[in-house]
C-alpha cells in the first residue's frame, strides 16, 4: 500500500471536509493549508498546523478516517509534524531555534493518542491566544471534554 503525506489540493476539498465532518469539525482556512495522508490516492487522515511565532506551533485540526484508525496512520502523521512542524505550515515556516512547542486542544477521547505521541496535558492558560479561551462558553464542552495539550522539543 502506497502512503504519502502532502498538502491538500482543491481536488481533495470535498473528501477532506467529509473526514473532518465525521468528527464534528470543519476545515479552517483554505484547503491548501491542510495536510493529508493518502493511501493509494484515498485520504485517510488530515490535519492543519499553524506557526504562531518562531518556536510555537498549534495543531488546529487532526483526524483519521474511522476505518484507518489503529493502523499507525495518525501516529505517522503526528510524528512527521512533530519532527518538523514548520514544514507542515502554509506558508512553510522556519524555526530559528532548535527548541519549540506544539500545542493543541484534544477532545477527551483523543488524549491517550496525544500522550502516546509525546504530548502532556497542560492548563489552557499555557496556550496562546485565542486557543487559551476557545472552549470557554462552548455549549459542547461537557460532551467534548477538551484537554489542552503541549509537546516540547528542546
Amino acid at each position: 500500500m502506497h502512503t504519502r503525506i502532502e498538502f491538500a489540493t482543491s481536488q481533495a476539498e470535498d473528501e477532506l471536509q467529509e473526514l473532518f465532518t465525521a468528527y464534528g469539525m470543519s476545515m479552517a482556512g483554505d484547503v491548501d493549508e491542510h495536510i493529508v495522508v493518502k493511501q493509494d490516492n484515498k485520504i485517510v487522515a488530515g490535519a492543519m498546523v499553524a506557526q504562531l511565532d518562531n518556536s510555537l506551533y498549534h495543531i488546529l485540526l487532526f483526524a483519521v478516517r474511522m476505518d484507518a484508525r489503529s493502523q499507525g496512520v495518525g501516529s505517522r502523521l503526528m510524528q512527521a509534524m512533530l519532527r518538523n512542524p514548520g514544514r507542515y505550515c502554509q506558508p512553510p515556516g522556519e524555526s530559528s531555534d532548535a527548541s519549540y512547542q506544539v500545542t493543541t486542544v484534544a477532545r477527551g477521547t483523543a488524549v491517550p493518542f496525544y500522550e502516546q505521541n509525546g504530548f502532556i496535558a497542560c492548563d489552557f492558560s499555557e496556550l496562546a491566544y485565542p486557543f487559551d479561551t476557545q472552549c470557554t462558553g462552548c455549549s459542547d464542552k461537557n460532551r467534548c471534554n477538551p484537554v489542552a495539550m503541549m509537546f516540547a522539543r528542546s
